[in-house]
């Protein structure tokens, strides 16, 4: 049977958990550090040239870019790897509350989670763009510049070059936020799903190797160390970007209207169909969450 009051009671059960636990603390420092390391170049480069910088443009210089999703994501691990708690007070929970509601409390930890995380990061970002950045929604002189440089050296170079082209930064910076909160749902419910049928330790393991295989296999860094020939290049960034989470979470890695590769709202649906997926095999673990305690704790 299920019971929104049950269900909401076990999320705030597991935030409150986490709130109490240092590991959290250490996963949003974390966070921080990397925004502060990815946004030191950028900004350094807007006090260099005397440039305004418009406040969410270090969110989208940073957060457009494969290997910063993913390096933001590997900070996530710390605080999931606190859920869902799987001891004896979970279990008492489980008998009170029923699986459903308790399993819907753990999906509802899960996007909370994913949402807040991702909120951290952009809040991140806009405070170490610092008080002289301006709302306004248009890009800055600092963006402009950077469009005009060769990107060989900076990422965010390249980033920017590219979005000032596509978009505002308002709809932008929007649109990374999405991208990038589904990925860390999509690793939260994989965390959920795995360590919910196989224990809490497969289900790190699970996200550690799903982390792995992304880095490993985005286009430009497999082709460098299987020396591909380059002519394969657009083959190889074409298959990543349907098939790879993380490129669907890669802004850059979108067709916006002159290519094969995914379109925004087809990514919104195939990573809503996975993460739709991923809760119905959360629900099927649930079924034998009976099986997971012994002696008080897995």
């Amino acid at each position: 049977m299920f019971s929104i009051k049950g269900a909401w009671g076990c999320a705030c059960w597991n935030l409150r958990l986490l709130a109490k636990n240092l590991r959290f603390y250490l996963g949003l420092f974390l966070g921080f550090l990397i925004c502060f390391f990815l946004t030191q170049r950028t900004i350094q480069f807007s006090g260099i040239f005397g440039t305004e910088l418009q406040m969410f443009e270090p969110f989208v210089w940073c957060f457009a870019d494969s290997d910063s999703v993913l390096f933001a994501s590997l900070a996530l691990l710390l605080p999931l790897s606190q859920v869902p708690s799987l001891n004896a007070p979970a279990s008492y929970l489980i008998f009170r509350t029923g699986r459903r509601s308790w399993m819907i409390g753990q999906t509802i930890t899960a996007i909370l989670l994913s949402l807040f995380y991702t909120l951290f990061l952009l809040a991140g970002t806009c405070l170490l763009a610092g008080k002289n950045a301006f709302w306004a929604n248009r890009w800055s002189d600092t963006a402009m510049v950077m469009s005009f440089i060769p990107d060989q050296f900076e990422v965010s170079i390249k980033v920017a070059r590219s979005t000032v082209k596509l978009s505002a930064p308002f709809n932008c910076a929007l649109q990374i936020f999405l991208l990038t909160a589904q990925y860390m749902l999509f690793l939260s419910l994989v965390n959920l799903a795995v360590s919910l049928r196989f224990g809490k330790q497969a289900g790190m393991s699970a996200m550690i190797g799903i982390s792995l295989a992304a880095y490993l296999l985005t286009p430009d860094r497999f082709m460098a160390w299987m020396g591909l020939d380059i002519r394969l290049g657009y083959i190889a960034n074409l298959l990543a970007a349907w098939f790879s989470p993380l490129q669907h979470a890669t802004y850059t890695m979108h067709s916006f209207g002159y290519d094969s590769l995914p379109a925004l709202w087809q990514t919104h649906l195939i990573m809503g169909g996975v993460n739709i997926g991923l809760l119905g095999l959360c629900g099927a673990a649930a079924e034998h969450i009976s099986f997971l305690f012994r002696r008080g704790e897995r």
